[in-house]
């Protein structure tokens, strides 16, 4: 039953390493555990199990979890059963015994490591054994048994489960197919970077050898004010400030396909304390950002400083997400109504509201709460809520509210607009929904809970009568029938059934049509890329559309349904997802100056954006340019280490910059017919290119040296650059952040000394710079610094003083500043930079 070996020698005596019990754990686990197969898929090979009956029993589980079925004790014993392999593993009683012995799958990452070693060392003494017996081939020539007995070797280290360096064109073949889908020489001494006033300033290019250290502000100002509310994936409202605080965030990103999804930030960023802008949109919803922080339109991300008064921009259409979270009917009850209706700031709380129905439903509710003595515990219990002593302009929504589950906050609502909201038709024949509180906070707040619905309410600012004066109050109102539609169905507002049923009648007399939840005007010229030279009128009419003759092209915006027929009839995936995307575009009212606040950012992996304050806003390619320089015009091989950016990720920046095509309109599909020459060329010239990438996260020092020691053996020519994207996120098991840097520097140094070869690593600096005047950063500045300063032997940083000053002169400049020289003098050089495709050039000619 054991796994037969050709032990030889002083070993034949001796039993092969494993460890048969951590194989029975390991799938003991996976059968009581429904999750545990996905743990170990990635980390264990089903030849690594010693036991025969093991290594069938493991297979089993990786049929059934690859075709998303259970790995259960019944699903697993029928599939052997199928395959005729239950009788020859021990039957139904070895799967039986695995699960008794077997206590929880809380250790299987670690028992999954352990049986992998042993393997391991199972292939090294085979591997031994073989090349003893290579030694004794008088016949063949030395050179030749030597790589022979090099590859046994080498062969065993590549049996790690680490994705390791993949070529870049394997990368560019998954970004073209992506694509198509949704569109349907060396300069001695050293390695020129491509760029002639550094290569002067550095005796000529990066000497081998070296560690360069190229270093920058993380996020390049784009950042949102300390204040700026993000939603959280279990329903949790939390400021960006907190997240940075905790260093934990479970949130939501938009994804390619126009569809929201949960992620992790990546990195936290601090930036210090900066100038910020408030952006208001029609919807009444703001959110306050630095000038250069991006904003999704429908031709792709684009700073503020390059948006306008009247420029569309995303902001969610809805948020479907809703906690796990329980509280009492009659506790949700009470709380609306007091936050609608009540007083919480004299001695006991009151519900004020003089509709019997109202007062009857809340006693009721009061006597349902249990125990309740309403002087003492109530006001205990509201407090612990913290609204109690709120007046009614600082009311707010207790967080708890916004962690319930979907049932609960829909009866939250209805308890709350039976308050101060409303149902009519307007003697136009509109129907509408309606809230108007004297709280913005509070007004905020049913925004945002409505959105989780689907529900879209424009917020507004009013100025109603009160006693003999009159105050400022925000009302929401809801006017969209798709939204009415959903709020009644969903929600309802308790003792106005009868308005609510005037409203739903009106709806259903009505045709649906809006003015407000279309697709902006810009669309279609991406329609016209996708129809080509067919008239637009037989296409209308191919789609369906009766106004075929006349569909105002170009002049309108696109209702969604009206797009949805257009991108079916041409079969277009990127296009039918607009359509019937998570995202409103909303229009841009104002832009003001908020003066200097503390701001902070997120790095999101994959989509780099987050949802701040319900609107979509955005979140390395110095060194990508010099890596791109050296593989395509030097052609020597380059090593990429992403522990940031996906490999596809950084494969589809190059080829942006290669076919001088915008990434959005990459990521989109959005590929017009005179592009599709350009993007054939981008991706021909990088598959030719030797760069390799490594996405690999937390990979450490060594196992860097062992992938760039193996990719110089297999293209056999020294390596042109290693690239290290970046230092702050690799992990160096110190007993603290510093000495962690100062291991990891050291072993980079030795890296590049043992491969003779440059190493770029990039790193942060630290949010110091903010603090001066002069934000030109310094050696001093370089984050969690340790050793880099002392091991670097080349340290540049990068400035652009239109970072920091939109209205400078020096716009579109970027500076390299050259800090430390271990070879020849310190300098700063400027060099143009392109935003557009992420590229550097040289100031002093524009054809590089």
């Amino acid at each position: 039953m054991s796994e037969q070996l050709n032990f030889q020698g002083s070993s034949a005596d001796r039993l092969p390493p494993q460890n048969i019990e951590a194989e029975e754990a390991i799938l003991g686990g996976i059968l009581l555990d429904p999750e545990a197969i996905s743990r170990v898929t990635d980390k264990l090979i089903t030849d690594a199990f010693y036991i025969k009956a093991h290594r069938d029993i493991y297979q089993a589980a990786l049929r059934l979890s690859g075709q998303g079925k259970p790995t259960d004790l019944l699903s697993i014993t029928s599939w052997l059963n199928d395959h005729d392999l239950l009788a020859k593993i021990g039957g139904k009683n070895k799967l039986v015994s695995l699960v008794e012995r077997t206590v929880s799958a809380v250790n299987i990452d670690a028992l999954a490591q352990l049986v992998m070693d042993k393997y391991q060392r199972r292939l090294l003494i085979k591997a031994g054994n073989e090349i003893v017996q290579l030694g004794f081939e008088t016949e063949t020539e030395l050179p030749q048994i030597l790589d022979k007995a090099e590859q046994k070797v080498f062969s065993i280290a590549q049996e790690r489960s680490v994705t390791g360096l993949v070529h870049i064109g394997d990368s560019l073949i998954n970004n073209f197919t992506d694509i198509e889908e949704r569109n349907q020489g060396i300069a001695l001494p050293g390695i020129s970077s491509g760029f002639y006033d550094l290569d002067a300033i550095i005796n000529g290019g990066f000497q081998r050898s070296d560690l360069i250290i190229i270093a920058g502000r993380p996020a390049m100002g784009k950042c949102v004010a300390f204040d700026t509310e993000i939603l959280m994936a279990d329903g949790s409202v939390s400021t960006i400030e907190e997240i940075y605080q905790s260093r934990q965030a479970q949130l939501l990103s938009l994804g390619n396909d126009w569809r929201f999804y949960q992620t992790q930030p990546s990195a936290y960023v601090d930036d210090g304390i900066k100038p910020v802008f408030r952006v208001k949109t029609r919807l009444g919803k703001y959110v306050e950002t630095t000038i250069t922080h991006p904003y999704l339109t429908i031709n792709g991300w684009r700073k503020l400083s390059e948006l306008k008064v009247g420029d569309k921009i995303a902001v969610p259409r809805r948020l479907d997400v809703f906690g796990t979270e329980i509280m009492r009917d009659s506790e949700i009850k009470i709380l609306a109504y007091l936050i609608g209706d009540g007083c919480l700031t004299g001695i006991s709380p009151q519900f004020t509201n003089n509709n019997p129905l109202l007062q009857e439903d809340f006693s009721q509710a009061v006597t349902n709460f249990v125990g309740l003595k309403v002087r003492l515990e109530t006001s205990n219990w509201l407090r612990e809520l913290d609204i109690w002593g709120k007046n009614a302009h600082t009311k707010s929504i207790p967080k708890v509210i916004f962690r319930l589950t979907r049932s609960q906050i829909a009866l939250f609502l209805n308890r709350l607009f039976a308050t101060d909201g409303w149902a009519s038709v307007l003697k136009t024949g509109q129907a509408q929904l309606g809230y108007c509180t004297v709280s913005e906070k509070l007004a905020r707040q049913i925004q945002h809970l409505l959105l989780r619905f689907g529900v879209i309410a424009t917020l507004k600012e009013r100025s109603v009568k009160y006693k003999d004066t009159r105050r400022k109050a925000w009302q929401l109102d809801i006017t969209d029938a798709y939204s009415i539609k959903t709020f009644v169905s969903e929600i309802g507002i308790f003792g106005k059934e009868k308005a609510i049923s005037q409203v739903e009648l009106t709806l259903e007399a009505r045709v649906y049509q809006t003015n407000y939840d279309t697709i902006p005007v810009e669309i279609w010229e991406q329609l016209a890329s996708v129809k080509g030279n067919e008239p637009w009128a037989t296409l209308a009419r191919r789609a369906g559309i009766k106004s075929y003759s006349n569909i105002h092209v170009g002049k309108r915006t696109l209702s969604r349904e009206r797009l949805w027929k257009l991108a079916t009839e041409e079969d277009n995936l990127p296009l039918q997802q607009l359509a019937d995307s998570d995202i409103y575009w909303d229009e841009i009212v104002s832009i003001e100056s908020m003066g200097e606040k503390q701001v902070y950012d997120l790095t999101i992996p994959n989509t780099h954006n987050f949802i701040a304050n319900d609107i979509c806003v955005h979140n390395t390619s110095f060194a990508i340019n010099i890596a791109h320089y050296i593989a395509g015009s030097m052609r020597m091989p380059v090593a990429i280490f992403s522990l940031e950016m996906s490999k596809e990720q950084l494969a589809l920046r190059m080829l942006s910059s290669e076919a001088k095509i915008e990434s959005t309109y990459l990521k989109s599909g959005r590929i017009s017919q005179n592009q599709w020459e350009d993007l054939t060329r981008g991706i021909s010239s990088l598959q030719d290119m030797p760069i390799y990438i490594d996405d690999t996260p937390n990979i450490t020092v060594t196992e860097m040296r062992s992938q760039a020691r193996r990719l110089q053996a297999e293209t056999g020519v020294d390596l042109g650059l290693v690239l290290i994207d970046y230092l702050q996120l690799m992990e160096g098991g110190g007993d603290n952040r510093v000495q962690e840097l100062s291991k990891i520097t050291r072993n980079i140094k030795g890296l590049a000394r043992e491969l003779h070869v440059p190493v770029i690593a990039l790193s942060q600096l630290s949010r110091g710079v903010e603090a001066r005047t002069n934000k030109r950063p310094m050696l001093s500045d370089l984050r969690e610094s340790g050793s880099i300063e002392q091991d670097a032997d080349l340290v540049m940083m990068l400035y652009r003083d239109e970072y920091y000053s939109p209205d400078t002169p020096e716009r579109g400049i970027a500076e390299a500043i050259v800090a430390k020289h271990r070879h020849g003098p310190t300098g700063t050089i400027k060099l143009l930079f392109d935003p557009q495709f992420t590229q550097f050039k040289n100031l002093a000619r524009s054809n590089y």
